[in-house]
């Protein structure tokens, strides 16, 4: 099964003329409105304890004008991953007022835009100056104060001193987000040992999104050694403190048994608790669990909905999986174009696994004019990405001359790199050239008999990944 997914618009430009600062956007041709100039629009509040956690992204929202240019109803298409930044982008829309065309024959109407907003710490925090009693009381130590000067610091230096003070006085929020501030050298050079002690600090004092990356430096051994048995005891207290990445990581570690007795169904309740908040990277998981039937009982329809869930929200692996359903009528009706444009959005986030489906729809016609020029285009990009499924199909297109001049050699090049990175079709291909010195490679039964046993016993793609966060 292909696991992972952009949300693609096709016709982008500014808002120019709108404090809104929506960065991109798509009408219709014939639209009525000139939605690159508002006749008014306030910039969204950015709620405050969203930047105090630096939480920042692209939201993409659908709204709907009214014949009197005023926005009528807004959603969130594309989430940035933040639902207070998703939430104060979608309300901040409604306050919009667009201007219509004049002289081109078409009356002003009720009709649906998108258009995406970019919250970042410098363009959208705001700009108001400290002011005197402010400077006065966190400089005399006022907690609430130092974290109000980080927030309006004027770069990241700035910020990371305010900040500091504020850990070095208790504020767990404030030493979470020092840590984070060591870990990627923002504002200070970068110490991770000491970003450590600073998570820890604030892992200690219950705050769950300190618990949970303390977890993921124990389970990667980035600034502690390696230890699952600690991950798996830092993301339980961030579990049961609710944080979502917290229960997705502890239940990846119990499928896998890593650190904790391996036990699918226990693995399944802590995925569906964060599934359950709806967060995209858990309901893809679980999704790709119950098609499995892994700890539960197999429903393909069942995961079909949840993908269907992180797709809305813009999530690309809930896109590209969804479109696998569609390319294979696994859960769903088969429908060719759905999949061609449900692996577009997830392609041009950048999702290998999409590419690589999207070549082979190229190459077959599956629902688009057979084109292997574009076939080829889809499986490079791919396999430049490490991706297996990708490196296996340009090994295929080499092999056989399909699309390019056919190179033995450099089939077998990129059949190894896929078979090496778990490819199970990749792994028998080899198998079948030792076996029979096809590829240019000469007859070698141990080599054969090796990679047919590792075939055998794995996936031939690992279970859909997102990075710990």
């Amino acid at each position: 099964m292909r696991v992972l997914a952009v949300f693609q618009f096709g016709l982008f430009a500014s808002l120019a003329a709108s404090s809104f600062a929506a960065e991109n956007y798509v009408k219709p041709a014939d639209s009525a409105w000139k939605t690159d100039i508002l006749a008014s629009c306030s910039k969204p509040e950015w709620p405050r304890e969203a930047l105090r956690n630096e939480q920042t992204g692209p939201v993409t929202l659908s709204y709907l004008i009214g014949s009197d240019g005023r926005v009528k109803e807004s959603k969130v298409l594309k989430s940035s991953g933040f639902p207070l930044l998703d939430e104060a982008a979608r309300v901040g829309i409604l306050r919009c007022v667009f201007v219509p065309k004049l002289n081109t024959g078409t009356a002003p109407r009720m009709e649906w835009q998108r258009m995406q907003y970019v919250w970042t710490l410098e363009g959208n925090k705001t700009t108001s100056a400290p002011t005197a009693a402010l400077l006065s009381a966190a400089q005399a130590g006022g907690i609430d104060a130092q974290i109000r000067m980080a927030e309006l610091s004027a770069n990241a230096t700035e910020r990371a001193y305010w900040t500091q003070m504020a850990a070095l006085q208790g504020d767990a929020g404030a030493q979470y987000r020092f840590g984070g501030m060591l870990q990627r050298g923002n504002g200070i050079e970068k110490d991770t040992a000491e970003a450590m002690l600073w998570l820890r600090k604030a892992a200690e004092q219950g705050y769950p999104q300190a618990e949970n990356t303390l977890g993921v430096a124990y389970f990667k051994g980035e600034g502690v050694p390696q230890d699952y048995a600690q991950a798996a005891a830092w993301y339980r207290k961030g579990a049961a403190h609710g944080d979502a990445w917290s229960q997705l990581n502890l239940g990846d570690l119990t499928a896998s048994g890593r650190g904790v007795p391996r036990d699918d169904v226990a693995a399944n309740v802590w995925i569906r608790q964060a599934a359950d908040q709806g967060f995209p990277p858990a309901q893809v998981r679980l999704g790709f669990r119950m098609g499995l039937g892994l700890g539960m009982p197999r429903d393909s329809a069942g995961a079909v909905a949840l993908y269907r869930l992180a797709a809305a929200k813009g999530d690309a692996t809930g896109q590209n999986n969804l479109g696998y359903a569609y390319q294979t009528g696994i859960g769903v009706t088969r429908d060719y174009t759905e999949a061609l444009r449900l692996y577009l959005l997830s392609a041009s986030q950048g999702n290998a696994f999409a590419e690589e489906a999207l070549g082979e729809l190229y190459e077959h016609g599956w629902g688009v004019t057979a084109d292997m020029d574009m076939a080829v285009k889809y499986y490079r990009l791919s396999a430049s990405r490490n991706n297996p499924p990708g490196m296996r199909q340009m090994g295929v297109l080499l092999e056989n001359g399909r699309g390019m001049l056919k190179d033995p050699v450099q089939a077998f090049s990129y059949y190894e790199k896929a078979a090496k990175a778990g490819d199970e079709a990749a792994m028998r291909r080899l198998a079948s050239a030792y076996a029979t010195g096809q590829l240019g490679l000469p007859a070698d039964a141990a080599k054969a008999a090796e990679w047919k046993d590792r075939a055998d016993t794995r996936y031939s793609v690992p279970p859909s990944t997102y990075p710990m966060k």
